[in-house]
């Protein structure tokens, strides 16, 4: 039986295993989305409120969906993700608020749910540093550390089909591990020094770096930019040999001359 868990402050936590979001293109090729929500084992009030939002970084959309007795979505029209342009770097939350006297009281809450396209099953997995199009002039590639669900790696809308120079090997091998340590770096003055809130992208960034062979923890009582130099730059090192990144990049440019 999966335990649902409560806050110090009495907020439960929604699991990802009860709530599910797809996303949906129309005709002119305008995202919306459909949500399936299981709430029934959270013993919340029946006439408590949900809400759905979507986000990616800064920008934000909320929809009302219905009571916990009964979560009902709006029509599709009052579903479409006007805010948004693409579906990458998309996640949801839902959040169940009381009525009545203590009105708009969170009592539930589920965030950073990643959502499928189409029919596909959502991915558990939360990209780490997931890619999006943005008006970049003669940049081809930026990290945008604007939002607090963590940094996305903007590619140029112009250099056209932006998904296929972000999949690219030649792209990959030479932007990932500068990007990476771009981030890591960014943790590090951000003065985070745990790696156990799995809610803060911070945290997650260094444990996925702390898990790459041969790099081992980050140094989280030092302040010392020597010894974070070090450990970022083994962490990267570690993440180009696990990829073959320079094989990679070298098989693409002799692809390129064929």
């Amino acid at each position: 039986m999966t335990i649902r868990r409560v806050n110090s402050t009495g907020r439960k936590r929604i699991l990802r295993e009860d709530v599910q979001f797809f996303i949906r293109r129309d005709a002119e090729g305008g995202l919306g989305f459909d949500a399936l929500l299981d709430l029934k084992d959270y013993k919340l009030p029946p006439d408590s409120k949900v809400f759905v939002e979507a986000y990616r970084q800064t920008s934000f959309m909320r929809f009302e969906y219905g009571s916990a007795a009964e979560p009902s979505p709006p029509s599709y029209v009052d579903r479409k993700l006007t805010e948004f342009s693409s579906p990458e770097g998309l996640l949801f939350r839902v959040k169940v608020t009381s009525t009545g006297e203590r009105s708009g009281v969170l009592l539930a809450e589920g965030d950073r749910i990643p959502a499928a396209d189409d029919e596909e099953q959502p991915n558990d997995r939360v990209p780490l540093l997931p890619p999006a199009p943005a008006d970049l002039g003669q940049e081809i590639w930026r990290i945008d550390f604007a939002g607090s669900s963590g940094p996305l790696l903007l590619i140029n809308k112009r250099v056209g089909d932006w998904k296929a120079v972000a999949s690219s090997p030649a792209f990959r091998s030479l932007v990932y591990p500068a990007a990476m340590s771009l981030v890591l770096w960014t943790v590090f003055r951000d003065e985070t020094r745990t790696t156990e809130d799995a809610s803060d992208w911070r945290c997650r960034w260094l444990k996925f770096a702390s898990g790459l062979p041969g790099v081992g923890d980050p140094p989280l009582k030092s302040e010392e930019e020597d010894v974070w130099t070090t450990w970022i730059e083994e962490a990267v090192a570690s993440f180009a040999r696990c990829h073959r990144m320079l094989d990679h990049y070298k098989a693409s440019t002799v692809e390129a001359d064929l």
